[in-house]
């Protein structure tokens, strides 16, 4: 009976710790897979976060490219909308004033004529703009008064807006009414001098030298607009 019960003993002793292994094995790789799992969701939870702050920081710099971008516009369509009004506050696509303007006599440097009339400019903003002028020329004793006009403005360059200078150039070919009759195909340039001002070049081989070597000059106003009781 005592070596059976030493026996009963010594088994239930070993099993004891069998199972005292078993159950530490299963806590190790319970705490091994635990580890595993939570290194695993930091690295995961570190790529989502990583992602996330990319993508914000792609965005923030989308929109801040996007608000340049569009400030630039912004300042260009101001800076063309500054440029496209004349005195009166109306569109520069249609423009008005009046002709006035001296010219020294090529063949005369002791006559001077005076020029005295108007023009009108139109469509400014499109491929195909129109001008139309019509003033008087005569010399400054009162003798030998006539007229002239300007039109058929065809453009043979894009217009050009010098925001340096604040003017815009236009250049091109127009027909010109002389003694003679039209003369066609007369290279002109005309230029817009801020808001106030415009010059008017017409090539002098083309007109015989009859307005000097000097642009034609005139106003962006018109006393007739301004006081028309003047006009009547």
């Amino acid at each position: 009976m005592t070596n059976k019960k030493f026996f009963s003993i010594l088994f239930i002793s070993m099993m004891a710790t069998i199972f005292a292994n078993i159950l530490a094995i299963s806590s190790v790789n319970t705490l091994t897979y635990a580890t595993s799992s939570l290194g695993e969701s930091i690295q995961q939870s570190q790529q989502e976060l990583q992602s996330a702050i990319n993508s914000q920081v792609q965005q923030s710099i989308t929109d801040t490219i996007n608000n340049i971008n569009d400030s630039n516009d912004s300042t260009i369509n101001t800076i063309a909308s500054n440029q496209t009004q004349n005195s009166t506050g109306s569109s520069i696509d249609v423009i008005k004033g009046g002709i006035t303007s001296l010219q020294n006599d090529p063949s005369d440097n002791t006559t001077t004529w005076i020029l005295g009339g108007v023009y009108r400019m139109e469509n400014l903003s499109s491929e195909a703009p129109t001008f139309n002028a019509s003033f008087y020329m005569v010399k400054t004793d009162g003798n030998s008064s006539h007229s002239h006009d300007i039109y058929d403005l065809s453009l043979n360059t894009p217009i050009i807006n010098n925001t340096l200078s604040n003017s815009t150039h236009v250049n091109g070919t127009t027909t010109v009414t002389m003694k003679d009759g039209p003369v066609t195909n007369v290279p002109t340039n005309i230029t817009i001098l801020g808001d106030s001002a415009i010059s008017i070049w017409l090539d002098p081989s083309k007109v015989n030298n009859h307005f000097g070597d000097s642009p034609i000059y005139g106003t962006q106003d018109l006393k007739c607009v301004d006081t028309p009781a003047y006009c009547k």
